[in-house]
């Protein structure tokens, strides 16, 4: 029988069966080996190993001690349990009491009014020209999302939260600068939606302008024109109509924030 270099390090094994490494002892089984080794290993120990297993035998606990310690332990966690369960129920109440318009107009001074920042809504041509590749819904999107992109010190003056679907807050100034937030009316959206569709539509006359003897001279191009205005034409932005549904759906995923924000907010304070 070969020895390995594991068996080596424990015991030698000859040729007339097994051998312990300390007292050359052999056995013919290894589990005769085995038991031998447990009270050799015990004999050759030194009188400072044999104290140090007594003292770390003396701490390991009874089996006695290992229950009570499991009956603390649990009697800890349906305490800690309990303590958990109390402040989510403060937390929930905690939510249905913050006053949304209250918050707002309290803490958040928006950079510019509403109305302002209608007129100021920025489309560039080449998003309008984008309507050639893709549907009306996307390129409302981009707009959109590019003029309430987040900037380092300009605050948009619509904002909306996650307790509340698709609810709109916007913001307008007084003329001594106060930001007063009032809850956004459908109308108000329609006149957001219907300032886009205008800007995309002079953008495209703009090109057509530009673009007339390559239009004349080029049948695919005045055809791609032509989609691409009929795909805006199609969106009729009137109050409850499935477009202007789709899109408000769209711009609130993009817009809301965490009503637990306002209530980490109220923890600072």
């Amino acid at each position: 029988m070969l020895a390995n270099s594991s068996d080596l390090n424990q015991n030698v094994i000859s040729t007339t069966g097994y051998c312990c490494d300390l007292c050359k002892k052999s056995y013919t089984r290894k589990s005769s080996l085995d038991k031998h080794k447990l009270l050799c290993d015990f004999k050759s120990k030194s009188k400072i190993e044999h104290k140090v297993d007594e003292e770390e035998l003396g701490d390991t606990p009874t089996y006695e001690q290992l229950v009570k310690i499991v009956q603390e332990l649990a009697f800890k966690y349906v305490k800690l349990e309990d303590k958990m369960e109390q402040m989510q129920v403060w937390i929930n109440q905690k939510k249905q009491k913050i006053k949304v318009l209250d918050w707002l107009n309290e803490h958040v001074v928006a950079t510019i009014g509403f109305k302002e920042w209608i007129t100021n809504i920025v489309v560039a041509p080449q998003i309008a020209l984008s309507l050639i590749d893709y549907n009306a819904f996307q390129i409302f999107q981009s707009v959109l999302e590019y003029n309430l992109s987040s900037g380092t010190d300009f605050i948009h003056p619509i904002k909306c939260f996650s307790h509340k679907q698709n609810v709109f807050y916007i913001c307008e100034k007084t003329p001594d600068g106060k930001a007063v937030w009032t809850q956004m009316e459908t109308e108000e959206l329609l006149l957001v939606l219907k300032k886009v569709q205008n800007k995309l539509l002079s953008e495209l006359s703009k090109w057509k302008l530009d673009n007339k003897t390559k239009m004349e001279a080029d049948d695919k191009i005045s055809e791609q024109f032509n989609k691409a205005l009929i795909k805006l034409l199609n969106i009729t932005i009137v109050a409850h109509d499935v477009n202007v549904s789709r899109i408000r759906n769209n711009l609130y995923t993009h817009l809301k924030t965490d009503i637990k924000n306002l209530i980490e907010y109220e923890f600072e304070l």
